[in-house]
């Protein structure tokens, strides 16, 4: 992959648990730009980043901690996704900013927040039954944790082919009303963001050539 940076290197920390370096190419003395390529680092590719306290130090986004366990944006709600963190490489006379961000305060009612705990406890209690549902991860490594989140493939081309211990999950995020009428997920990108099934894709591309 490549991308472009005004650093000469950085970290890439990616939501599905791996972990890459970036090299400098070639670079601009004046424009101060380089073209850096992403390598793999095999010897110590996994590393967990919580995207979710990551977006909390912004300042930009209140971390439900007891109810959805998700970050609320003020204006687009839960319909955000995280997926990566961008370390760059600092110069010597470089210095960080001298306050850190002003916390994002909570966006959502109370009586939200509780309408979650439920949706939560409930499909805690739907999956753990379950040997390959959420509910039943507690107490897994890292390692195991991201494969699960990031590498399990269920049925969910439609509503009525998901799983009952899914669908819990996927309403919790209805919960909160903030941006839930203008941002939320169309159907497909929801299923597909929760079941990771092919056939999503597959429909997509379809309706594209037609």
């Amino acid at each position: 992959a490549i991308m472009l940076c005004n650093k000469k290197s950085c970290e890439v920390f990616w939501s599905n648990g791996k972990r890459n370096k970036t090299h400098a190419l070639v670079g601009s003395s004046t424009a101060k730009e380089y073209h850096c390529f992403i390598e793999s680092d095999d010897k110590d590719s996994s590393f967990l980043v919580s995207m979710q306290r990551v977006a909390k130090i912004t300042g930009k986004y209140w971390h439900d901690e007891a109810g959805t366990r998700l970050c609320v944006h003020p204006i687009y709600g839960t319909w955000t996704a995280f997926r990566a963190v961008v370390v760059f490489e600092a110069d010597g006379n470089e210095q960080s900013p001298s306050t850190p961000p002003i916390m994002c305060p909570c966006p959502v009612s109370n009586n939200e927040i509780e309408q979650a705990k439920d949706m939560m406890n409930y499909a805690i209690m739907m999956s753990a039954s379950e040997e390959h549902g959420y509910g039943a991860q507690t107490g897994k490594t890292w390692p195991d944790l991201c494969k699960f989140l990031h590498g399990t493939v269920c049925s969910g081309s439609a509503w009525e082919k998901v799983p009952e211990t899914m669908k819990p999950w996927i309403k919790l995020r209805d919960c909160i009303t903030n941006g839930r009428e203008e941002w939320k997920y169309d159907d497909a990108q929801l299923l597909y963001h929760y079941t990771k099934d092919p056939e999503l894709l597959r429909n997509a591309l379809s309706k594209l050539r037609k």
